[in-house]
């Protein structure tokens, strides 16, 4: 199977068909996305100082909702979650979560997310390593 590459760690494998470099960075992002709950949790902890016990708290302060919109938008982005999977991380009903994923975006959340996809792209070399050709 000379037309087919497999990235070990998580488990995909590739057919080049229609595909020009797989090793290039956003073609890795689309094919090695299993980060985990933990990791995200770790990521908006980071960014915005609320911890996985606050994200599941019943605040509906702007912030609290900022970062659990920001863990959401991650979730979505570097993760094959659901929304039920998403909103049982963050003890919501699946239809909260889908407001959160499609609510407006503020500047200063559009400046997190940047910031989130940089470390969870750095938490996915530090996981998987980089791809396999």
């Amino acid at each position: 199977m000379g037309n087919v590459i497999q990235f070990p760690k998580c488990g995909k494998t590739v057919s080049l068909f229609g595909e020009t470099n797989l090793n290039s960075a956003n073609n890795w992002k689309r094919y090695c996305r299993e980060l985990d709950a933990l990791h995200l949790t770790e990521i908006v902890e980071k960014l915005t100082g609320y911890s996985i016990s606050e994200l599941r708290r019943d605040s509906r302060k702007p912030h609290a909702v900022d970062a659990r919109q920001l863990f959401v938008l991650l979730a979505r982005e570097h993760t094959t979650y659901s929304y039920p999977k998403i909103a049982i991380v963050l003890n919501r009903d699946h239809t909260t979560v889908m407001h959160l994923d499609k609510r407006k975006q503020s500047d200063e959340l559009k400046t997190l997310v940047k910031a989130g996809n940089i470390l969870a792209d750095e938490a996915k070399k530090r996981v998987f390593g980089p791809p396999v050709a």
